[in-house]
């Protein structure tokens, strides 16, 4: 017997799933409309569309899509999906559409068609009167999809626009203005990101490219607002002071493993031993590195042999046109924007033997969490969104629900292989991928990094199995390359598959229904993953390229007891025994049963672990982000308002102030004076507010000292932020008729360009990877307290 979604959901105590077949019935009226015209004309009528999509946008405003106008919206999409693309939207995608605007994030299968869904579910809303953006994980996808979609959007009578990094566009749009006010707009999460910090810096209300954020959709939901929910997206520009740094890489290149330093079972944090203290220093002397003074140079000592140790070239991070660029864990990909904080990046650049990229200060900086929530809707899809239901409830009020497939699944999931060793692993992964390609058969193999992609390519080359490999390095060409994964014989090397955006097609792209029929006879797509991923919905991912829209096609893991998700699982307290490894066959294969679930669970643990630490960042995180609210609203005021852009200089007690803007009305007069006052009084604000980011980072930094005092470091941190923060907007309004009673005034006005108002010549922005060690006082605290005995 079948039970219902919302009944297991509540028997196996399921929390944010959701039950998408509730609106099954609204999907099937709109299936027999678009049925009934097809059969009655032998053709997709334009007019019916255009009927349709009138009535809708009449009494659009504040519409909340009964189930008679979501059959409406469902029949006439279906019918412009099929009139320009010639992609009659499934039932399945009818239904992903219904739920997303009803509100609920959908999991949906690769290869089930999540572009035109997204697509489907902006139009609605711009049809409902609102706007939308559909935020992608990279600039090809926004540029890609905004292009393939336009036709669709054009019967509808939706405009449609893509920006990107480059500024390149997809509209006939003069510049990024333009595109924004486009009623769809695709453009990747951290573009979107990187364009809020830009205008929050306008200088005049003209300036801004942002228009109010509405709906959003968002493409891998589960990996923007959950892997990344905490990643700050930064502001900056030149450092106002020359950053004082110390050159501690020659001492950590002669540090010795398990002598000088350890590292934990996880790798995520290395220690110094008193062997390494004391050779510290001895390179320092006269330096206590646990005192307060030497703080500094006990972090930069860590900082440098994070870079040393835990952070791998080629796994990590490649080294590419004279720069360290870092690798997306998630995606497998090079993260163009991405940067570690300054100390470690600087730490990687003098491993590497790179030029120093330039340091600067933040000026100001956005999480990703909080981008998303400034929108007042928000839906999306993801191959893994039911995995994450109760952190998307708990973080964002949000449900999850899963949309069947089209056809079902018969992709067969082979039992976990698990070798004592990663050598024997390794072996029998190149049998495997060597036997399938002897059939015909083509083959995916998921490696973790840059490092062991390329191991395999050249071993499989050594047997004279020829492969495609897409890594970090040549992620340029992974549309074609994925393309043609599916071709006989085809054997691709790969890292992780998440968000690439293209699907791998049996016979490969544009093969003749004999083709797709041959290599569907040979089994369909072998997904071989090398080694668990940190999170199950990653290997879920990569196994979810077998097997689509009904095609045979098989996955497996070939895990052993050395990988990551083994070791774990004892700093986990899920000690498998020694005796584990040794219960193995000739070829090193694990016989004893039960090994598998208890991988399972040391994952599961590893990702809550995970959760638990995203969410102590954010607590860190929202009190800045309330204060920033603030100083935004007050900076409006001033944009907007010429009495708030004056009214700092009027004061009763700003006598000084008073004459200086007399004598600016008579140099450049009322509206001058105004603007000189707006010009001074925004300035200061974004002078201000930078300061005050330097300062809790420092703050933070030194936090979690706070935890030898037996103080709680997040409750004494909420409470210095709120100190710092008092009185901010008056010591702003100071500074500024402090500086405006310092401006010269001359016949032809003031030089705003040569006075202390000089904004950055040039800001860039980034991506800010976390310390993935904590703070860097964190390695002070743990080893006082180690030699405290605590």
């Amino acid at each position: 017997m079948r039970l219902p979604t919302k009944f297991k959901n509540w028997l196996f105590n399921t929390p944010g799933v959701t039950d998408t077949g509730t609106l099954d019935a609204v999907v099937s009226q709109a299936m027999e409309r678009v049925a009934a015209v097809k059969t009655a004309e032998q053709s997709v009528g334009v007019a019916e569309t255009v009927a349709v999509i009138s009535r809708l946008r009449a009494g659009a405003e504040g519409r909340e899509w009964t189930d008679p106008e979501l059959v409406e919206y469902l029949f006439a999409a279906s019918l412009a999906a099929s009139n320009t693309l010639a992609m009659t939207p499934f039932g399945t995608q009818l239904l992903a559409t219904a739920n997303m605007l009803r509100g609920t994030v959908v999991e949906m299968d690769t290869g089930e068609g999540k572009t035109l869904v997204g697509a489907m579910v902006a139009a609605a809303h711009v049809l409902a009167g609102r706007r939308a953006h559909v935020l992608t994980v990279n600039d090809y996808l926004a540029k890609r999809d905004a292009a393939w979609m336009g036709p669709f959007f054009a019967q509808l009578g939706v405009s449609v626009a893509a920006v990107t990094a480059s500024g390149e566009r997809v509209a006939e749009s003069e510049n990024r203005q333009d595109a924004y006010r486009a009623d769809v707009v695709y453009v990747s999460v951290n573009e979107l990101g990187f364009d809020v910090l830009r205008d929050r810096t306008i200088t005049a209300p003209g300036q801004a490219v942002l228009q109010p954020f509405d709906a959003c959709i968002v493409d891998e939901i589960d990996s923007v607002l959950v892997d990344e929910a905490v990643v700050p997206l930064v502001l900056a520009g030149p450092a106002r002071e020359e950053l004082q740094s110390v050159d501690v890489d020659g001492l950590v290149r002669t540090l010795r493993p398990d002598i000088d330093y350890t590292v934990e079972a996880d790798r995520r944090n290395v220690s110094l031993t008193d062997s390494g203290i004391n050779r510290a220093q001895e390179r320092w002397p006269g330096v206590e590195l646990y005192s307060a003074e030497g703080t500094p140079l006990f972090s930069s000592i860590n900082v440098a042999l994070h870079a040393h140790v835990l952070l791998q070239r080629d796994i990590d991070y490649i080294v590419r046109d004279g720069r360290a660029q870092i690798i997306s864990d998630s995606r497998g990909r090079v993260a163009l924007t991405q940067r570690w904080p300054d100390g470690l990046q600087a730490a990687v650049e003098t491993k590497e033997g790179l030029r120093q990229t330039e340091q600067g200060e933040v000026l100001d900086q956005l999480l990703i969490r909080d981008l998303i929530k400034s929108f007042a809707t928000v839906t999306g899809m993801s191959g893994t969104a039911v995995a994450v239901a109760e952190y998307l409830r708990d973080n964002y009020a949000l449900d999850a629900g899963r949309v069947p497939a089209n056809k079902p699944s018969i992709r067969q999931d082979l039992p976990e292989q698990i070798y004592a060793t990663r050598a024997q692993r390794d072996d029998a992964v190149l049998d495997a991928v060597t036997q399938a390609h002897a059939t015909g058969r083509p083959v995916l193999l998921g490696t973790h990094d840059v490092a062991t992609s390329e191991k395999f390519a050249a071993r499989l080359a050594a047997r004279n199995v020829q492969s495609q490999v897409l890594n970090a390095r040549n992620d340029a060409l992974e549309a074609d390359i994925i393309a043609q994964a599916g071709r006989k014989n085809a054997v691709t090397v790969s890292t992780q598959m998440a968000g690439r955006g293209t699907d791998i097609l049996l016979g490969g792209t544009g093969a003749t229904g004999a083709q797709h029929s041959e290599v569907a006879a040979l089994g369909g797509l072998l997904v071989i993953v090398v080694g668990r991923f940190p999170s199950p919905r990653l290997d879920a991912q990569l196994k979810g390229r077998a097997g689509r829209q009904g095609d045979p096609g098989a996955a497996v893991i070939f895990a052993s007891m050395e990988d990551p998700a083994a070791e774990g699982q004892q700093a986990l307290g899920l000690e498998l025994g020694e005796s584990v490894a040794a219960d193995t066959d000739d070829a090193g294969l694990l016989a004893r049963a039960g090994v598998s679930p208890l991988l399972d669970r040391a994952q599961r643990m590893a990702e809550e672990e995970r959760f638990t630490l995203q969410s102590n960042s954010w607590k860190y995180n929202e009190l800045i982000a309330y204060q920033r609210k603030v100083v935004l609203a007050e900076r409006d005021k001033v944009l907007g308002e010429d009495a708030a852009a004056a009214a700092p200089y009027l004061d009763s007690s700003a006598a000084n102030s008073a004459a200086k803007m007399a004598e600016l009305r008579n140099a450049v007069g009322e509206a001058g004076t105004v603007g000189v006052c707006r010009h001074v009084m925004l300035f200061e604000l974004d002078a201000h507010w930078s300061d005050h980011l330097a300062l809790l980072a420092e703050q933070r930094a030194a936090i979690h000292l706070r935890a030898l005092g037996r103080q709680n470091p997040l409750d004494e941190f909420r409470r210095e932020t709120i100190n710092a923060f008092e009185g901010f907007l008056e010591r702003v309004a100071e500074s500024a008729r402090a500086t405006l009673e310092g401006l010269t005034v001359t016949a032809e006005g003031v030089d705003l360009q040569t006075s202390a108002l000089i904004r950055p010549s040039s800001t860039w922005t980034y991506v800010a990877t976390e310390d993935p060690f904590g703070s860097q006082s964190d390695q002070v605290v743990k080893w006082l307290l180690k030699k405290m005995g605590r």
